[in-house]
């Protein structure tokens, strides 16, 4: 969708302040920046396009433009802790994503999390987040970038199975921020409980990469209430901090 639609601002909470611009490098390194200078909590980046968008473990994201969410998120003071924050606003995205399936609720249950907060719809990939504190940790700027009108080849895209002509990434983005505000008004246990209901990686066999290329495999069994996955390998109880996550086959061995 271009930075010219009409009335794409109205569709927004008030308890945002959102800046929509044609094109950047990145916007969570913009947003970064506006925080260093005191930008307000709820400050929002949305771009139409990005040159130079990451994911987690440094990886291009590519996005066409106009046709993705492509947008960083800007939390202080109390509520910049990180796990949480993370938690939140993967929910929120699950949650929005669900609002566009209208009455197909077997549709809209397509749409869950790989550990930590990759978003899947029937278990592909369409979306993503990284996320970067200042040293402090005064502030979070979280980045998440969503697949909506267009998807690289092996992704998925939420056009793919919502049908919904209101979809786009401006509307997506009021849904969005509606639903980490009411999420913000919950105890850090029942976004716990939230998190864990949306998560399609526990009970699943998985095999975790870490950074430094060892490979480990087990069942997924639990998150801790830091966010940590723990892992049930032939050998012992693994407690992950961080790794990339593949689900090799689910609870009853498909």
């Amino acid at each position: 969708m271009a930075s010219t639609d009409d009335n794409w601002q109205m569709s927004l909470p008030d308890d945002w302040q959102v800046r929509r611009v044609a094109e950047t490098g990145s916007t969570n390194s913009d947003l970064f920046a506006q925080a260093e200078n005191s930008a307000p909590h709820h400050s929002a980046l949305l771009a139409d396009f990005q040159s130079a968008g990451r994911g987690r473990l440094d990886r291009t994201w590519q996005a066409k433009a106009g046709a993705n969410l492509l947008l960083s998120l800007l939390f202080r003071d109390s509520h910049v802790e990180i796990a949480q924050c993370q938690r939140r606003v993967a929910v929120a995205a699950v949650r929005a994503s669900r609002k566009f399936f209208g009455t197909d609720g077997g549709a809209s249950q397509t749409v869950k999390l790989k550990w930590p907060n990759d978003l899947l719809l029937g278990g592909t990939k369409f979306g993503g987040m990284l996320s970067v504190a200042d040293q402090k940790q005064s502030f979070i700027v979280v980045g998440i970038g969503i697949n909506i009108g267009w998807a690289p080849e092996a992704a998925a895209k939420l056009a793919d199975l919502s049908d919904d002509p209101s979809l786009t990434p401006p509307v997506f983005l009021g849904e969005l921020l509606r639903q980490i505000s009411d999420l913000e008004k919950l105890s850090n246990e029942r976004l716990h409980e939230l998190y864990v209901a949306d998560l399609a990686t526990l009970t699943r066999i998985v095999q975790i990469e870490f950074t430094d290329k060892q490979v480990v495999v087990g069942r997924a069994v639990a998150v801790n209430p830091d966010g940590r996955l723990l892992v049930q390998t032939e050998q012992k109880l693994l407690t992950i901090e961080t790794g990339d996550v593949v689900h090799l086959r689910d609870a009853g061995g498909e």
